[in-house]
């Protein structure tokens, strides 16, 4: 009888202590599983990035752009795919292709001309997220970055403006500056407008000749076009151009002439040459994009920046071009009174042509 109750008891025992293992290990799974899928959850984030025609390598803006992508990638744990296409006609294309995988937390788009791709391909597609840059359209699905250009290149115009106005003459006595832009757009025009005004402001009688390469990726054409411009008379030439401005600059050392840069800080590539760039962190536009998928604050809308968001401005750093420090001095005057709302900058032809008559800086 004894024995018989030993043998009940270690049968028992056996069942209670594999009820346990069962238990914990069944708990230990779970918890791994758990720790599996947050994992895999921030590391499966992933976003697409759609390019411009001028690719990467064009030393501004799709690099810059890249550059933000990666820092994301680096920092936040997020993988990202990108595309370079090699013409407008593959913008649908590519976005629709993307969307269609269903694989990406983000689609983003660079630049403007990818706005009629943009607007039909989220319409198609409403739980997929889409941002674009340099683009004001309204959709639900989609979120918008628009930059100031006038306000960005002003600056710039200013200080073409003083300079032509009180350094100038040992170089000519032409009164007159240059813009050359990638192409004829909306925000590039906004751009031109912006520099005409910041010139005309400090030198009310200067002229602002514009051409039009029509193309990002054609350096050899802008430096024909620029050194047109120089040949003229112009000692001075803002390039809104993409890739294409590097043809401004190689026809401003050619010419032992001056040019403004745009985007990333390209006063390195000429120091000798380039006076300034207007700079735009469109590095830190992608990153703060991407991050709002992170931590879900990613909302829709037009978001727009501008020198207040300290998201443009300019830099002189890295150029050897002499300029007065009391010429600085009225530049970082006037960005203090647009901060502080005290100076509005005209977008269109007909806003310059008042704004102009209206606003004429007093030294």
């Amino acid at each position: 009888m004894l024995k018989h109750y030993k043998k009940i008891a270690m049968i028992i025992l056996i069942t209670i202590v594999a009820v346990f293992i069962i238990t914990s290990s069944s708990k230990y799974n779970k918890e791994m599983s758990n720790n599996l899928f947050t994992n895999a959850t921030v590391g499966n984030k992933k976003v697409a990035v759609i390019f411009s025609t001028a690719g990467l390598g064009d030393k501004s803006f799709n690099d810059l752009c890249y550059d933000g992508a990666l820092k994301a990638q680096d920092e936040l744990g997020v993988e990202f795919d990108y595309s370079e296409p090699k013409s407008e006609d593959d913008y649908e294309k590519i976005c629709r292709e993307y969307a269609k995988s269903q694989n990406y937390e983000l689609i983003i788009s660079i630049g403007l001309d990818h706005e009629e791709s943009v607007s039909k391909v989220s319409k198609e597609f409403l739980n997929q997220k889409f941002s674009i840059i340099d683009s004001k359209i309204e959709l639900p699905n989609v979120s918008s970055i628009y930059t100031n250009w006038p306000e960005q290149i002003f600056l710039n115009g200013v200080m073409a403006g003083l300079i032509t106005k009180y350094e100038n003459k040992s170089l000519d006595k032409s009164n007159s500056l240059g813009v050359i832009l990638g192409k004829d757009m909306q925000h590039l025009r906004e751009g031109a407008i912006g520099f005409e005004a910041g010139a005309k402001y400090v030198n009310p009688d200067i002229e602002i000749i514009v051409g039009i390469v029509d193309d990002f990726d054609n350096p050899a054409k802008a430096k024909e076009m620029a050194l047109s411009m120089y040949s003229k008379g112009v000692s001075y030439i803002q390039h809104i151009a993409g890739e294409s401005g590097l043809g401004v600059f190689a026809a401003a050392k050619e010419a032992d002439k001056y040019a403004f840069g745009i985007d990333d800080n390209q006063n390195l590539f000429e120091p000798n040459h380039i006076v300034s760039t207007a700079t735009r962190y469109a590095n830190e536009i992608i990153y703060n994009e991407i991050k709002s998928i992170t931590n879900n604050t990613w909302q829709d809308g037009v978001h727009q920046f501008g020198i207040k968001e300290d998201v443009i401005g300019y830099t002189t750093e890295g150029s050897n071009v002499d300029i007065s420090p009391k010429i600085i001095e009225v530049v970082e005057d006037i960005k203090t009174q647009i901060i502080e709302d005290k100076i509005k900058i005209p977008s269109n032809e007909k806003e310059l042509e008042k704004w102009t008559k209206e606003n004429i800086f007093k030294n």
